[in-house]
C-alpha cells in the first residue's frame, strides 16, 4: 500500500506533532507499505491565485513552477492520504490549507452531477482514499472537530475521493496506523447534510447601526476579483443609506499582515469576504485568521460579519464553511452579524451589468438595511442564497445538458486561445 501523508506543521517547535507522524511512518513501514510524509513547512507552496492557469493554460499543472507539483504527483499515485495538522483557530493550518488549494489541478474545470450537486469532472480515472489527523489546540472542542471533519469530506468529494477516518493525536499511533490499512471505498459513500438554518446559540449583534466598516477582501485576485465586485456593491448601499463609510484591506498582500492585524484591532465592525476555495476559505484567508488569535482575548473586539461566493451556483456548497464562519466569531468573543452567500457568481466580472442588476440591486439594498438598523436583512439573505439547491427537475436537465458538454465551451475557448487545447485532459502527475 502507497501512502502519502501530507504533515501541515509549521511550527518546527512542535516536535510532539512531527514525532507523532514519524513513529506512524515507521509503524506502516513495520508492516510492509511505504509511506512517505511530506513536511510542507520545508517545501516552496505559494498561494493560488485563482488564475485558472491549471486549467486553460498547463492543463493538470499549476503555472507556479512549486513544489505542489511534486505534492500533486505523490497525491495521485497514493493509495491513500493522510492529511494531517495541528488544529490552529479552531482549523487545520494556514500550511495545509494553501497546499489543499493547490490540488485542484487534479480535477477538471469541466462540470458533472454527482448525486443531486454539482461538481467537477475528473481528471483521472482513480484517486486515492483520505483520512484527516488532527492534533487539538488550545480551546479545541468536539464543535471544531465536527466542522473541520465537514468540510473535508466535502473537500475529499470534490477531488473525487473518500473521507475514510478523522483522528486526534491523542489516540494512539497504531489506531491511526490500523484506520488507514483498513480503509475501504464506501460505494454509498456521501459527506452529511448541513441545514440551512444558522445555529441557534452563537452569540448575535446587537442591532446597532455601525458608522464606519473595515473590510477584508480575501480574494487571492484582490481588486480584479468577483469579491471585490459583491462587497462593492454592498458597501455603495451602507454608504448611500445613512452616509456611513468605509476601509478595504486586500488580504492578498501577505507583506501586510501586521496591518490588517491592527486595522481588525481598532475596527468598529468588520465584514470579511472571499470566495470559496476547496469548499473553505482560500490557505491566505485561514492565515489571516491565524495572525488574529493574539486577539481572542480581548473584550472589545468588534462585531463581524462574512460574505461567501462561489462559482457553483447552489449555496449549499458554503454552509459547511459558514459553520466554521459562525463559531469564529465566538472564539473572537465578537457579536456575529451573518454571512451573505452567493453562488453563482464567477461570471459576474464576466457578463454586461444589466445582467447583474438584480444581484447589485439586492446588495445595495442589504447594505443600506444593515446602515440603517446594523442587522442583515434575513430576507434578502435567502433571496441571494437561491437556490440552496438545484430543484429536483433542474437537476436533471443539468446533468442531461452536461453528457453533451454544451456547458464545456466557455472553457474550450479559453483552452484554445492559449493552444491548449488538445492536452485538455492531460493526466502529467500519474506514474
Amino acid at each position: 500500500m502507497q501512502i502519502t501523508i501530507l504533515n501541515g506543521n509549521p511550527d518546527a517547535e512542535n516536535t510532539a506533532f512531527d514525532a507523532y507522524l514519524k513513529r506512524l511512518s515507521e509503524t506502516l513501514t513495520t508492516a510492509g507499505h511505504q509511506a512517505t510524509a511530506l513536511t510542507l513547512r520545508d517545501m516552496d507552496i505559494r498561494y493560488c491565485t485563482g488564475c485558472w492557469g491549471c486549467w486553460v493554460k498547463t492543463p493538470g499543472q499549476c503555472v507556479a513552477r512549486d513544489d505542489s507539483a511534486e505534492i500533486c504527483r505523490r497525491v495521485i499515485n497514493a493509495d491513500f492520504v493522510l492529511f494531517a495538522s495541528p488544529m490552529i483557530m479552531g482549523f487545520p493550518s494556514a500550511l495545509l490549507k494553501k497546499t489543499m488549494d493547490k490540488l485542484i489541478p487534479l480535477v477538471h474545470p469541466y462540470l458533472a452531477m454527482v448525486g443531486d450537486e454539482i461538481h467537477h469532472l475528473a481528471r483521472y480515472k482513480s484517486y486515492p482514499l483520505a483520512g484527516l489527523l488532527l492534533e487539538p489546540g488550545d480551546g479545541t472542542d468536539q464543535g471544531d472537530v465536527q466542522v473541520t471533519r465537514e468540510i473535508f469530506s466535502r473537500t475529499m468529494l470534490n477531488l473525487k475521493s473518500q473521507l475514510a477516518f478523522t483522528k486526534l493525536t491523542d489516540e494512539p499511533v497504531e489506531s491511526t496506523a490500523q484506520a488507514i490499512v483498513d480503509a475501504e471505498w464506501d460505494p454509498d459513500w456521501m459527506p452529511p447534510r448541513r441545514p440551512t438554518a444558522q445555529v441557534g446559540h452563537l452569540q448575535r449583534h446587537d442591532g446597532s447601526a455601525p458608522s464606519h466598516l473595515t473590510v477584508f477582501n480575501g480574494s487571492p485576485r484582490g481588486k480584479s476579483g468577483n469579491t471585490q465586485i459583491l462587497l462593492y456593491q454592498f458597501l455603495r448601499g451602507f454608504e448611500n443609506a445613512t452616509g456611513g463609510n468605509y476601509e478595504m484591506y486586500h488580504l492578498n498582500r501577505p507583506q501586510e499582515t501586521a496591518r490588517f492585524r491592527e486595522a481588525f484591532a481598532k475596527a468598529e465592525c468588520v465584514l470579511l469576504g472571499f470566495p470559496l476555495y476547496t469548499d473553505a476559505m482560500p490557505g491566505l484567508v485561514k492565515a489571516f485568521i491565524e495572525v488574529l488569535e493574539s486577539l481572542c482575548d480581548r473584550e472589545e473586539n468588534p462585531p463581524v460579519g462574512f460574505l461567501v461566493q462561489s462559482g457553483f451556483p447552489e449555496a449549499a456548497h458554503s454552509r459547511y464553511v459558514e459553520r466554521y464562519l459562525e463559531k469564529l466569531s465566538v472564539r473572537f468573543g465578537s457579536a456575529y452579524i451573518g454571512t451573505i452567500v452567493e453562488g453563482g457568481a464567477e461570471a459576474v466580472r464576466y457578463v454586461p451589468p444589466r445582467r447583474n442588476r438584480k444581484l447589485f440591486d439586492a446588495l445595495n439594498r442589504l447594505g443600506a438595511g444593515f446602515g440603517e438598523t446594523g442587522a442583515l436583512d434575513a430576507a434578502l439573505l435567502q433571496s441571494l442564497a437561491q437556490p440552496e439547491r438545484l430543484p429536483k427537475m433542474m437537476g436533471t436537465l443539468f446533468g442531461l445538458l452536461a453528457k453533451t458538454r454544451v456547458f464545456d465551451v466557455w472553457w474550450n475557448r479559453q483552452l484554445k486561445q492559449n493552444g491548449a487545447y488538445e492536452q485538455r485532459f492531460a493526466k502529467p502527475y500519474k506514474s
